[in-house]
């Protein structure tokens, strides 16, 4: 059975980009915050089911696409691999955060950019998610499906 990769490719591609509105919906708020407004606790809900709606459509559809792409005999590397960028991502939040709260770039946002440090990580972070779902999307369009769909 062949099945159109389209579909699921597109899913994971807005997927990567409600992220971004996510992270600009949580921006958008510390920015209030900093600027002394106080807000209701309930204004947290919006990016989190935003963000939760980005990650079900890239890690579940991601996950069955790429398990169905995979030949039979190598499925279990596809596993470690998707493992692994699960890690790498990790790593890579971990690396900007870092970074960010050095001295030296602590000062330099906060003389630069007029926006805090947070407020400057979350729209970091949603400018990346924005390039990674414009990358991925262009991947996409030129992917050739492979024949291992739900093959043992």
């Amino acid at each position: 059975m062949v099945v159109d990769p389209s579909p699921a490719l597109r899913r994971m591609t807005t997927g990567i980009a409600l992220a971004g509105v996510a992270w600009i919906a949580a921006g958008a708020f510390q920015l209030r915050i900093e600027a002394g407004e106080t807000l209701s606790i309930l204004w947290q809900v919006l990016p989190y089911v935003l963000l939760t709606t980005g990650e079900v459509l890239v890690s579940t559809t991601g996950l069955e696409f790429a398990y169905s792409q995979a030949p039979p005999k190598l499925k279990w590397v596809l596993m470690s691999f998707w493992l692994l960028s699960v890690t790498v991502g990790g790593l890579w939040v971990l690396l900007v955060n870092s970074t960010v709260k050095s001295p030296a770039a602590t000062s330099w946002i906060e003389t630069s950019s007029g926006i805090g440090v947070i407020s400057f990580q979350m729209f970091f972070f949603a400018g990346f998610a924005f390039v990674a779902a414009a990358a991925f999307g262009l991947v996409a369009k030129r992917y050739t499906l492979k024949d291992y769909y739900r093959k043992a």
